[in-house]
């Protein structure tokens, strides 16, 4: 297009100067780029607490979205991990004791002890505190949350046997609850559960008092008062919240994700694959920091929280992040207030020698290890022709498998060696125990002559023995363990040949015992007894009724549990679960490999107030210096001043093609 005089107008020309941006853009892009924050967490709910000091907010992190907030139907770490600060339970674990792990009174008043009645069965008498309240919410008359009464104790119970809540707790609970199978098997056949019929597990003395019956012995009882799933639940929420259309709008689905809870904080957000948020109850007093259980070297800071109300921080946010890089680069910001040390965060984090990088250790990070009551193993089927029938073959196995070189390349020599099947921190688990078939090449070899197959020949065959183990395999990590266990049996000789799996595969040929051998096998505490882990030995455990899957029948160690299962941790009792430890030890059920540790990266801002792996978190106990956040986020994250060079040189750029344009427009 061309101006009256014949010139070109500048404006309409073709080519790349019509695409060129307003000069005012680069402006605004380099100002915002300059002044730009990267918190990716949303605004604090609050700025001051009502008595004008300041709002203190935790950052946290979760792999998985949460499956749901009911506590009678989720176990799900992630789960379990919001609601634990929703939820108070009955009893809890002591955040300072971990060796042995101790339960102390959570809405309870008091830890109860048993009881024998007449009939010559246990008891439990409890009693719930003054100060045990719901939540306010829309729920209650009013909006205003009720004391918690002996009858939510009940309610909680009968959910367990509600076809309709489809509990995971069932099974177990109903072996010495009396009256559970039978309310579930009555509401199966009638299409309904009767939630105004009594319960025989549990007794209503009067609004706060309440009696659990048991059919047997139990002990472990306190450790299930423990548990999410036996928390007390309002009525009026499960039925208000119905997750159907009430004046043209639809409530919540108390099934899913509505909580109406007991505890110190309450979920104020929860934005699926982003975040939850839980803020602080106002008038919360069920619950203080302990007074005892503080280790003697335990600096003055921490011994300072004794006694103080919870919680001790304001707003606890999780953001969901599915990667590992992620969390890595949101700590090292200072937007989390720490991490679980990952692969990809390990090499940067942490020396050959174990300790906290020199360059994070200059910010104030520590570097904390924890070992969980875990236990992991290689599954041995002992109803299998080859392997179930020839125990010095297992021996063989075991004493081939190299655990120590294992963890040094899967766990960075993180992960302990298992001994025993029972980790540490449970009773019966002894530092010095060893196993008399951990590895050791030389007798391993001796053991597979021994076994029928010298130098690993199957004498039918007279080619090395061949075996088959099953595992489960999504990348090539899981190829590279493979490989690695494949040597250890290949160094006396025996050729096993891997069957791959998905992870839903390998438990379905775990449950019916379609497997010689299956690695990757292992469990993590329920509770702290050991009873917890023997029962995966136990005969009458064989699936489909429990997770015996090795199918180890062994009549003794059977009449050793039998025995074990219902007594107190006395000296008698760790004595059988010394001499069950010796007789699997003989057997080789299982070829032991590590109990899961890790190291955690924790902030300068936000030190550790407890180390018990049986919480989720203990976000109640936590603790928060807002301020060293603040101004260490402020030293990570310093603005750049290149935008601001960049823009000075666009602008001097801008100002002499400007000349040039408007000296050709005149020409």
């Amino acid at each position: 297009m061309k101006d009256e005089g014949g010139r070109m107008n500048p404006e309409s020309r073709p080519g790349w100067r019509r695409f060129i941006p307003h000069p005012s853009s680069f402006i605004l892009f380099f100002l915002l780029l300059a002044g730009c924050d990267n918190n990716p967490n949303p605004p604090p709910l609050r700025e001051k607490r009502d008595d004008g000091s300041r709002w203190l907010v935790r950052y946290g992190g979760m792999s998985e979205d949460p499956r749901s907030f009911d506590p009678q139907f989720a176990y799900d770490q992630m789960s379990r991990r919001v609601m634990e600060p929703v939820y108070d339970t009955l009893l809890e674990y002591h955040p300072l004791k971990t060796d042995p792990y101790e339960v102390r009174p959570g809405l309870l008043d008091a830890v109860p002890v048993k009881e024998v009645g007449a009939d010559g069965k246990p008891s439990y008498l409890c009693r719930l505190k003054t100060t045990a309240r719901f939540h306010d919410d829309e729920c209650f008359p009013g909006g205003k949350g009720r004391p918690v009464v002996a009858r939510d104790v009940r309610y909680a119970f009968q959910r367990l046997c509600d076809p309709k809540v489809e509990s995971p707790f069932l099974a177990n609970f109903s072996e010495y609850l009396p009256g559970l199978q039978a309310a579930h098997d009555a509401a199966e056949k009638s299409g309904r559960f009767d939630y105004d019929a009594p319960l025989a597990a549990i007794e209503l003395i009067d609004e706060r008092t309440f009696r659990i019956h048991l059919t047997q012995p139990y002990p472990q009882l306190i450790y299930w008062l423990a548990f999410q799933c036996t928390t007390p639940v309002a009525r009026e929420a499960v039925e208000y919240y119905d997750g159907k259309k009430h004046g043209g709008v639809v409530r919540p689905d108390f099934h899913k994700f509505k909580a109406v809870g007991t505890g110190p904080f309450r979920i104020v957000e929860y934005v699926p694959r982003q975040r939850v948020r839980l803020e602080r109850v106002e008038g919360y007093a069920t619950t203080s920091f302990p007074s005892d259980g503080f280790a003697a070297d335990a600096p003055e800071w921490l011994k300072a929280l004794a006694g103080k109300p919870l919680p001790l921080i304001d707003e606890m946010n999780f953001s969901i992040i599915r990667e590992n890089l992620p969390i890595f680069i949101l700590t090292r910001q200072g937007y989390l207030d720490g991490m679980g040390v990952n692969k990809d965060a390990f090499g940067a984090m942490v020396t050959p020698g174990r300790e906290m990088s020199p360059k994070y250790r200059e910010r104030g990070m520590r570097l904390e290890k924890d070992v969980e009551p875990s236990t992991f193993w290689i599954s041995l089927n002992m109803s299998d022709p080859v392997v179930g029938k020839n125990k010095k073959l297992r021996q063989a196995l075991s004493a081939c498998y190299d655990s120590k070189t294992y963890s040094d390349i899967f766990w960075s020599s993180v992960a302990p060696v298992a001994e025993q099947l029972i980790p540490p921190g449970i009773p019966g688990h002894s530092r010095e125990w060893r196993n008399p078939y951990g590895f050791d090449l030389e007798k391993a070899k001796r053991l597979i002559a021994e076994a029928g197959y010298p130098g690993g020949i199957d004498p039918k065959t007279g080619r090395p023995l061949e075996l088959t183990m099953d595992m489960v395999s999504v990348g090539s990590e899981d190829r590279q363990r493979s490989e690695f266990e494949q040597r250890c049996f290949a160094s006396i000789g025996v050729e096993v040949k891997i069957r791959q799996n998905t992870f839903a595969r390998q438990l379905q040929r775990e449950d019916t015992g379609d497997f010689q051998m299956s690695s990757g096998t292992g469990w993590g505490a329920d509770y702290p007894d050991p009873e917890n882990y023997f029962f995966l030995l136990y005969s009458k455990n064989v699936p489909p009724a429990g997770k015996n899957v090795t199918r180890f029948n062994n009549p003794e160690f059977d009449r050793l549990f039998e025995q074990m299962k219902t007594m107190e941790t006395t000296p008698e009792r760790l004595e059988i679960v010394r001499k069950m430890n010796t007789l699997i030890a003989e057997e080789v059920p299982q070829i032991l490999n590590f109990h899961k540790a890790f190291y955690s990266a924790v902030q300068p801002w936000a030190p550790r107030t407890q180390n018990n792996l049986m919480l989720e978190g203990g976000v109640k106990f936590s603790v928060v210096d807002a301020a060293l956040r603040e101004q260490k986020r402020k030293e990570w994250n310093r603005k750049p001043l290149w935008p601001l060079a960049v823009l000075g040189g666009l602008l001097a750029l801008a100002a002499v093609l400007g000349i040039r344009i408007n000296r050709r427009r005149y020409v």
